[in-house]
């Protein structure tokens, strides 16, 4: 096996690439060059081809890896399986909205081992490697140390096209509402994973999401000291995390209605 230094070192420069092509693009996407995947899912020229920098060069730095992206897709089934996101957060990134990253994450027999997210308009770069920390531009960091539901700050996601009834997230939603300081919705999984790694938030609850959405972010949160819970709907994925303090409060809240 590589050693994991040098894993971690490749997402790092790899999320670096595809965040490059992010920055010299930022604000300047039109209409035209914009194209809906499916009923407001978007995708743009700038996704394509931060993937595509980024595939390339982790095929050079291990050929025998196998690669799984939002755009491209791939073939999941390998010992050693990079999981891209190449622009967390599009509507966010194509509004004009900062709160969007790079996210790049490596799965070693299922099991989560590196991840790197890197968020280009605060140039800034969360990663992790297991057993080694998780670091913000070089710097330690830790989750929050708040342990009391009602001084948290949770934040929370689910798709534009949700595949279940919107009642059932707007009752878990009220529910948390009613009982924490505050709920915010920055509209990007990974980078949100990593603001709870970073000790912004106390908590997280992400629904119907992708591999690539959270395989990068959750090696971060762990290392800093957090948790989470991946409840698993065929090719979707639902996500409870926090900074383990808060942990059974958001899955005991979520357990009543999914």
């Amino acid at each position: 096996m590589e050693k994991i230094e040098d894993l971690v070192q490749t997402a790092k420069e790899a999320a670096l690439i595809g965040g490059v092509v992010l920055k010299e693009n930022f604000r300047k996407v039109r209409d035209e060059n914009i194209e809906e995947k499916a009923e407001k899912d978007f995708v743009s020229y700038v996704d394509k081809t931060s993937e595509q920098r980024i595939r390339d060069f982790l095929s050079r730095k291990f050929p025998e890896h196998r690669i799984v992206g939002e755009e491209e897709g791939g073939d999941a089934d390998g010992e050693f399986v990079w999981f891209i996101d190449p622009l967390d957060g599009t509507k966010n990134y194509i509004a004009g909205f900062p709160i969007f990253g790079v996210s790049v994450g490596l799965i070693h027999r299922g099991e989560p081992l590196v991840g790197a997210v890197y968020l280009p308009a605060f140039d800034t770069l969360y990663w992790a490697g297991k057993g080694m920390g998780a670091y913000k531009d070089g710097k330690p960091i830790r989750v929050s140390q708040t342990s009391e539901v009602r001084f948290s700050v949770v934040a929370y996601g689910f798709p534009s096209r949700a595949r279940r009834e919107l009642d059932t997230y707007w009752l878990i939603f009220k529910e948390v509402f009613d009982r924490v300081a505050a709920m915010r919705r920055p509209g990007a999984a990974a980078v949100d994973l990593c603001f709870v790694a970073d000790g912004i938030f106390e908590g997280l609850l992400e629904f119907e999401l992708h591999p690539w959405d959270i395989s990068a972010g959750i090696v971060i949160l762990k290392e800093a000291g957090g948790d989470y819970r991946v409840m698993e709907n065929g090719l979707k994925r639902d996500i409870i995390a926090s900074n383990g303090r808060i942990q059974h409060f958001l899955e005991e809240t979520v357990r009543k209605y999914i």
